[in-house]
């Protein structure tokens, strides 16, 4: 036997002995991976909820008033009183002014409006017809309309055509409510012109103006007054 036969022999067994390792043929060993880490799970999200349409309320006529507006036929009787409507030179005479920030002045004026409100209610019709004219700083100055009162109240009114209109709270009043107007000027007002009918007693122009505001005036006119029978 030869050396070589015989180291190869010798290598064989020490092989198979676990003597000498054979290297060459072992395998690296595996890393290890790091374990996953887990994501945390999905939340779901709320299925989205669809909006309903909105129903739009539905629209609310507001009705106006139009104190100019024809509510009835035309009524030839009344026209005659529209032709005492021009401007009088008399009237304005007779107008006098009361400046209501001086006590004295106060004080005649409240004298003269009860001395003439007594002489009216001596003398006033229970029901009549008379020409109104009102106007102010807002919404400014009204028409000629003729007012037809029973028993202290206001119940018809015409224009200068001879239509109905409406009644309003300002713009058409009894001869009674322009005095209690009157009174009530000496607490709001400073300045006071007012010329009285020289019949029946009652106011035929008045002109104030207001404590506050350099425009805060008003004027009234009044005329033709007439029994209804």
């Amino acid at each position: 036997m030869s050396l070589s036969r015989t180291f190869r022999i010798f290598l064989t067994g020490s092989i198979a002995l676990g003597i000498i390792p054979v290297a060459c043929h072992q395998q690296p060993p595996v890393q290890r991976q790091p374990p996953a880490r887990k994501q945390p799970p999905v939340q779901k999200q709320p299925p989205v909820q669809k909006q309903l349409p909105v129903e739009k309320p539905p629209e609310v006529r507001r009705e106006v008033i139009d104190t100019t507006t024809v509510t009835g036929p035309r009524d030839a009787s009344v026209l005659i009183f529209f032709r005492d409507t021009a401007p009088s030179g008399v009237q304005s005479a007779r107008v006098r002014t009361f400046n209501l920030q001086r006590t004295e002045e106060r004080q005649d004026f409240r004298t003269t409006i009860r001395k003439q409100r007594g002489l009216w209610r001596s003398r006033k019709p229970r029901d009549y017809r008379y020409l109104l004219r009102v106007g102010c700083f807002c919404p400014g100055a009204r028409g000629w309309q003729l007012l037809e009162v029973r028993s202290g109240q206001p119940l018809l009114a015409w224009n200068r055509t001879g239509r109905s209109v409406p009644l309003t709270d300002w713009n058409t009043v009894s001869i009674d409510r322009l005095f209690d107007n009157l009174e009530q000027s000496v607490d709001k007002d400073r300045e006071v012109q007012i010329a009285f009918d020289p019949r029946w007693h009652f106011p035929a122009y008045i002109r104030t103006r207001a404590m506050l505001g350099p425009d805060a005036w008003s004027n009234i006119e009044a005329r033709s007054l007439r029994r209804v029978r």
